[in-house]
């Protein structure tokens, strides 16, 4: 019968995997935070850099 509904998860390996998961979100997010920074800093720069030349 055990083919008819897979096999059965411990709790150990759904929390394995379910950690996982999480580690993998929290990477993601903090990878496309430091973008964002990043991508912040330049347009701050540029903006400094037009005012200065007086494109504003």
């Amino acid at each position: 019968m055990e083919w008819l509904f897979g096999k059965r998860v411990t709790p150990e390996e759904m929390l394995r995997k379910n950690q996982r998961a999480l580690n993998k979100a929290m990477r993601d997010l903090d990878r496309e935070r430091a973008r964002m920074e990043q991508q912040e800093k330049k347009i701050i720069m540029d903006i400094k850099k037009m005012a200065k030349d007086g494109q504003m």
